[in-house]
């Protein structure tokens, strides 16, 4: 680590001089199950380049000015990324990823925003199709020795995605305290997660494991892919009143938001694609409107409001509602086809007592539990009609 500093410095006496230099502001880093996300703040017209060559990346800066904060993170090392290496060649800053595994590399750049004030040079390592298909070939191989053995039947009956919101760039609402709303999102889902798989006619799934971004429509996807019966989107709420409390809940609707609050949040829920990072975002109504168009809207109304009306009143109980009855929204990571899909605000972050609350693990544990309860008094309603 000495050595690191010493080049640092190094770094920052050969660039400070310049008279034309390219700002780097910031660094950040991401690992997600099958991708490294490198994020550096930099300037409008940064003159960057960035190669892959057999196992390194590297990411090279023209007339670079080097801040020592900025680089506080970049020797980090992951599933994915096993060392970082500074080098400076004459005016070019060259920062070199090596990597332990077959990958490929995407990059893009995306303009300042209300959260973001500089340019971010986007970086993704991501593993690569031949290692997904080693991954799949394993599997496959697994799957024929057992073969002989008696053939196992499923054992899950009724599939929950548990989505925690925000994550990586996109850090939510950030509370008195400066807590993070993608944090607490992350871990009461993380519990909501365990005490729904001790249920063995359940089984629990989450969107992210850990700290990083995953697009609106991407969690539609895992959704589907998981063959999901239910959708439950996880996340805090924040006003600039610090003396708003209670926990809301929220279903789909096509028209729009039926309050101000809900106007609000739609709002801000639809739009964190440009703060978690995503090179382009697309028209979420055109991707949904084959998927939407084979189901009855309706009756996925009906099941999210009874399903949400049977987790509201478990919420009431160990502590305040803001809104007693399910509110409606057009957010767009709700638009899961043919399964009750809601989001559940918890509580406000930016009620200090409230946020208190949610970094709690004795609270959160008990917001998962009266979700969890919630989800078992809607199944036990519906199985009544069956």
């Amino acid at each position: 680590m000495r050595n690191y500093l010493i080049l640092i410095i190094a770094l920052i006496a050969t660039s400070v001089f310049s008279d034309e230099n390219t700002s780097l502001y910031d660094f950040r880093y991401w690992t997600a199950p099958d991708n490294t996300r490198i994020v550096i703040d930099t300037e409008e017209d940064a003159l960057f380049n960035v190669s892959k060559q057999n196992d390194y990346v590297i990411i090279s800066f023209d007339d670079a000015e080097v801040f020592s904060e900025t680089f506080s993170n970049i020797f980090f090392n992951d599933e994915r990324v096993k060392k970082v290496e500074i080098k400076r060649e004459k005016e070019t800053i060259k920062l070199i990823y090596y990597i332990n595994q077959d990958f490929i590399v995407k990059q893009f750049t995306l303009p300042p925003n209300t959260k973001y004030k500089h340019y971010r040079l986007v970086v993704d390592i991501i593993d690569s199709d031949v290692n997904s298909s080693l991954k799949k070939t394993k599997i496959a191989e697994t799957t024929k020795t057992t073969k002989t053995t008696k053939k196992v039947l499923p054992k899950y009956k009724k599939i929950i995605i548990v989505d925690a919101g925000h994550g990586g760039e996109d850090s939510g609402a950030i509370g008195k305290n400066k807590s993070k709303e993608k944090d607490v999102n992350l871990a009461i889902a993380r519990k909501l997660v365990t005490t729904i798989n001790k249920n063995s006619d359940l089984k629990a799934v989450l969107t992210r494991s850990g700290d990083y971004y995953i697009p609106l429509t991407k969690r539609i996807t895992i959704a589907q892919k998981e063959n999901a019966t239910m959708f439950i989107s996880i996340h805090a709420d924040s006003v600039e009143s610090t003396s708003a409390k209670g926990a809301s809940i929220y279903l789909l609707s096509e028209k729009g938001n039926n309050s101000k609050l809900a106007k609000q949040l739609e709002q801000s829920q639809n739009s964190v694609d440009q703060f978690g990072g995503v090179e382009t975002v697309i028209d979420n109504d055109k991707f949904l409107k084959n998927i939407l168009s084979d189901f009855s809207r309706k009756d996925r109304e009906i099941q999210s409001f009874e399903l949400a009306k049977k987790i509201l009143e478990q919420l009431g109980k160990i502590g305040p509602v803001h809104k007693k009855i399910p509110q409606k929204a057009n957010f767009v990571v709700l638009k899961s086809p043919a399964i009750p899909s809601i989001l559940v605000e918890t509580a406000f972050i930016s009620n200090p007592t409230q946020e208190k609350r949610l970094t709690n693990t004795i609270q959160q544990q008990k917001i998962a539990n009266a979700i969890y309860k919630g989800i078992i008094n809607y199944y036990s309603e519906i199985e009544k009609d069956l």
